[in-house]
């Protein structure tokens, strides 16, 4: 054989181990730092004197956080209850090796999805706010302080799904 490490998927984490809380806690936080960003894209729209608005999905930058946004949001929805079991019960509800694979790879990608969308978010907001614009100037930069709410709050969840990343790869026991 090989002087690789083993993985024993059937080991038990310990009784009095805080993984499952903090699990739980961190996909919730997840959860909502994620609606509340999305709920602030959403809302956050700038109207000029001539009639036009200006919203999230005018660049393409902010178009792309919602759908990380999105994203993040969905998977830790369906995680949830992955989580709150294992914290009832000490127990992953699913305990099968292609399960804890499955939510492992899933918590990589959607921590990177996350995690580019922040970047893309803070920074096109930095840079579009060094921009200096001829008309109603005032009226962009309102819109574009506003856009750094919801960059703060992705950026959060792009925290918290670091966390759940990490912990994902703690269900895999060395032997």
């Amino acid at each position: 054989m090989s002087n690789y490490p083993q993985y024993n998927f059937d080991e038990k984490p310990s009784s009095s181990s805080k993984i499952p809380l903090i699990t739980l806690g961190a996909r919730v936080v997840s959860l909502a730092t994620l609606l509340v960003s999305w709920g602030v894209l959403q809302t956050s729209e700038v109207t000029f004197d001539n009639g036009a608005r200006l919203t999230y999905d005018y660049y393409r930058s902010y178009s792309y956080t919602l759908f990380a946004v999105i994203a993040g949001a969905i998977y830790n929805v369906l995680h949830i209850p992955f989580a709150v079991y294992f914290l009832i019960r000490k127990k992953p509800l699913i305990n099968h090796k292609v399960f804890r694979q499955i939510e492992l790879y899933g918590d990589k990608i959607i921590f990177g999805i996350v995690a580019t969308g922040a970047g893309t978010a803070l920074g096109a907001t930095m840079d579009l706010q060094k921009t200096v614009y001829d008309d109603d100037n005032s009226k962009y930069h309102d819109f574009l302080n506003l856009m750094y709410v919801p960059s703060a709050f992705v950026w959060a969840g792009f925290v918290t799904c670091g966390i759940s990343s990490i912990l994902s790869c703690l269900s895999f026991h060395k032997e």
